[in-house]
This record gives structure tokens, sequence and C-alpha cells, in this order.
């Protein structure tokens, strides 16, 4: 590093002042530092979690946490994030995918020293369905009916309707496999056990969380160090400063404008993982003027997606085209990129009634990127159609509770879902309980139910198509672009990699 970027412990400690880092920093460089024994010691900087519970996981740092000391039936394994078997050794299903068979690995241990059975998965499965526990995850599992134990090492999975993708659903981060013998109510906070590559041995809330390897993990010669230390720091800037100064190795899920700074850095690699990532700008369609499917194509007519793709996400994403089926989804359909078209816009408006223009209020959590810059940048793109965009963030707390699926126009932040379906039934059903458009469309609904349950991948195919291109002519939403998830480690670490589902990988990383 040279002389001019070099970052010096008294200039870290007086920029964490400067942006209010709300942590001591004295008890991070008392642990943090390399091991005085000589373990290899990678360090992590995340912000304190909601919860670091497995099935009740709200944010990026208790997923990143627990994808270290639980593990998963499946993972997204290596730089390109290709589908891989973790604790699920084999599985099949019926003819008409209402059935379906999970075998285990045998003899896996949880940290707590008990095998990981069929007892296990039917447990961690049903948990999640309790509606009582408030798991983000209950609604993937809405379609089973009965689970049942085969043998040890095998459950069998019984739906009320087939579904071809049911697999899939054990990609969330909320579906770590947890053991039927410990009890979660009273320590899933604390000192939560799991079958992961490490183990917790120390955890102060809002401050630190330590890991040892895990010398009975299933994989040989993993993990490769001795020790995970999860630093614990609110301010995403003084994380940046921390990683450039060699005071953490890894930061996961960093904001775009740290990833764009981190790039430059000689010390530091990034890695960025595409996906369905996006933040829609949405319209209630059961309120006017939304309600008028004029005034909504108006607005995406208005919009141009690739001068937002730059502006927001500096073209570290990928074109969005008003329906949520991304790229990196094998089912997208290629529908063209609809231009902007300033004169067909306000041609709409005029139709609709209001040839003098539009007037709307745009909601937005003011700290949750990309939403500030999607709602700023969105304000200016329209505005030459007569679209009048008044702007009202607040933080995410208010947001959620006093606006998100209340608002007439909103931005929110969607994360990437391996099963886009999962987002589909959420968003766009009409029943979907997040359905921030109040989108009603019975056609869609059927075409929905129909992509669910078929299982020639052909005649799938045309299911999905169609949805997008309900959405993309009739939808609730613009959504203008997808993003990506952005990591970043010093060079001293090898074979880290940034995972689009949440479920983030650190088994693998090696100190050089």
């Amino acid at each position: 590093m040279t002389d001019s970027r070099k970052i010096s412990r008294r200039k870290f400690l007086r920029d964490a002042a400067i942006t209010g880092a709300a942590v001591s920093l004295s008890g991070l460089w008392s642990f943090s530092g390399r091991a005085q024994s000589g373990k290899k010691v990678v360090k992590v900087g995340v912000r304190p979690p909601i919860s670091i519970n497995p099935g009740l996981l709200g944010d990026s740092p208790g997923q990143v946490m627990a994808g270290a000391f639980t593990d998963y039936l499946f993972r997204l394994d290596g730089p390109e994030n290709v589908r891989t078997n973790s604790l699920v050794e084999d599985y099949n299903y019926s003819q008409d995918r209402s059935e379906w068979t999970f075998k285990l690995r045998e003899g896996v241990k949880f940290h707590h020293g008990t095998e990981l059975t069929s007892t296990d998965l039917k447990f961690t499965v049903e948990r999640i369905m309790d509606p009582d526990l408030g798991s983000p995850a209950k609604s993937l599992f809405s379609n089973v009916k009965k689970i049942e134990e085969v043998d040890r090492y095998r459950t069998k999975f019984y739906l009320t309707k087939p579904d071809p993708d049911f697999d899939l659903n054990f990609y969330d981060y909320n579906t770590s496999i947890i053991s039927h013998d410990f009890d979660y109510q009273k320590y899933g906070e604390k000192k939560p056990t799991g079958t992961g590559a490490f183990k917790i041995t120390d955890y102060v809330q809002g401050e630190k969380m330590i890991m040892e390897r895990n010398p009975d993990y299933f994989l040989p010669d993993v993990p490769f160090v001795d020790e995970l230390h999860f630093v614990l720091v609110p301010e995403s800037a003084t994380k940046r400063l921390m990683l450039q100064s060699g005071d953490v190795d890894v930061l996961s899920k960093v904001t775009l404008s740290d990833f764009k700074r981190l790039d430059k850095d000689p010390d530091v690699y990034t890695s960025y993982a595409s996906g369905g990532f996006q933040a829609p700008i949405s319209m209630r369609t059961d309120r006017p003027p939304f309600d008028d499917n004029r005034v909504r194509l108006a607005v995406k007519y208005a919009t141009d997606r690739r001068f937002m793709l730059e502006s927001v996400l500096s073209g570290f994403g990928e074109l969005g085209h008003d329906q949520p089926i991304a790229p990196t989804y094998k089912w997208y359909t290629d529908l063209g990129t609809r231009k902007q078209n300033i004169e067909k816009a306000k041609s709409l408006l005029a139709e609709a009634g209001h040839g003098n223009g539009l007037e709307m209020k745009l909601n937005y959590p003011t700290n949750i990127p990309p939403c500030p810059d999607t709602a700023l940048n969105f304000q200016q793109i329209v505005r030459p159609a007569g679209i009048d965009i008044k702007l009202e963030g607040s933080n995410s707390d208010v947001y959620f509770s006093k606006y998100w699926l209340k608002a007439n126009m909103t931005v929110t932040q969607w994360a990437h879902r391996v099963n886009i379906l999962d987002v589909l039934r959420l968003a766009y059903r009409s029943d979907g309980p997040w359905n921030e458009g109040h989108y009603h469309n019975e056609e869609l609904d059927k075409e929905i139910d129909l992509a669910s349950t078929t299982v020639k991948p052909e005649v799938r195919q045309k299911h999905f198509t169609n949805i997008q291109r309900i959405i993309r002519d009739h939808g609730p939403a613009v959504i203008p672009f997808h993003q990506s998830s952005y990591g970043a480690a010093r060079k001293n670490v090898k074979d880290f990699w940034e995972v689009r589902n949440g479920s983030h990988e650190l088994r693998f990383v090696k100190l050089t």
C-alpha cells in the first residue's frame, strides 16, 4: 500500500469518531488481532445482527453468521454460485413432484454432540411452519401436507399439490437444519448449535462473536482456518476503513459506494454476485391514479432504465424490465427493454385525464441501499414527462411500520431468492401477503399456479413467459435494474466469494 493510501490506526480512530461508530473500538482491538498462539484467525466485519436464531434471521449479519455455524441441505458453491448438495446426500421425487424424499449424509454431528437424522429435518421444517414462531420462511412450506421419517436418514415430504421446484426452497438462508433436542427458544439468541464448519465459543451482543473450527465437520480438512472473529460495527464506513487498515479481513454485503472504493484499493479484492436483487418502484393499483394502467404505463415509459442502472449502481448490475424474473433465472424471457419515451408517457397521462401532469409522493427507507438513490434518480428522470415526485424518506423502522404496503408509491429492496416463484407468490399473486402494489389479476394468478405445478419444462416456460409479459405490461411496478451482492477481502485471504442467496460462504477461506 502506498503512503498516500495507508490508513494509520490514529487516522482510523479519528475517522471512526467522525462517522459516529457506536462501538468501543478499544474492545475490538483487544480480541480481533492475530491470535498470540499462532492460530489462523479470519476477522469478519458485520453490523450487529437482528437475530442469530436459525429460522428467524432477518438481516445480512445474522445470515453470514448462520452460514458459518449451521449448514443447509444445499449450498451455492464457488464463485459461480453453482447449486450443490451439502447436508443432503441424495433426493428423489414422485413423477408428478408431489412427494419428495431427502437422504441425509450419515455421521454428521451437531456441535453439542448428537447426530443429524431425519428427525432433525422434520423438526426444522415443522418449526418454520409453526405460525407461533413467525419465521420469514414460513410461506416456503405452505404446500407441505405431511412430513414422514422414512428411516434414520430419509425424510419424506407429502405436498398438497405438485411442486417441481420444492428442493429450491431449501436454499433459503432461514432453512439451515437444526437439532430437535436443543432449546432454540432459550439459547437461540445466545449460543445456538448447528452442524456448520465453525462453532460459537463466545458471543457478546453488539460487540463480538468468536467461532472456532469444528473438528467433526463432514468435509475433509474443512475449514482451513482455526477461528472466525466477527467484529460487530454498525457503520458501513467504519467497516470499510477497518478492512483497508487490516483490522478485519473480510466484509460481506457491503454497500455499492464502499464496494467501488474498495475495488480501487491495491491490498483488497472485491467479489460480487449478480442475481434477482431489486428495488421496485411500486404503485398501488387499488387506488387512483394507479388503478388506471395507462398511468402505470406512463410512469414506465417515462423511466430511463439504462440511466438508472448507471447512476444508481454504476453499471454493477443488470437492466430490469418491470417484472421480477431477472436474467439470472433460467425462466427469464427477453421481451426487450422498454426505452424511455417521454412523448408516449405524456400521451398516456393525457388519455387518463392527467393532461396537466401528475403529482405523487414516493416513500422509501433512507437507510437501505439502493432505495434512496433509486428514489432520487427516479424523481429526476420522470420529471420531463410531467410526473412530479415528492420524496419522503424515513428510517426503515418507520418505513415498514407506516408506509410499506400502505402508501400509494414506495421503493423497497428485495433480496435474491433461488426460487423465483416465492417472489411471485409473495408479491404478485392477488392474495400475496407482501403484494406492494395491491395488484389483482386473475389471469396472472392462474399462470403463477400453473408455473408452480407444471412438470414439463417446455410447458412451464410458456407459463413463465406469460407471467413476465403480464407483469411487464400491466403490473404494479417499475423495476429499472437488478443489483448484485457485493463483498471484499484483503489479499492475504483466499477463496472468499460473495453468495447471492444470503447464506454466506466462509467455510473455504484460507490465510496466506
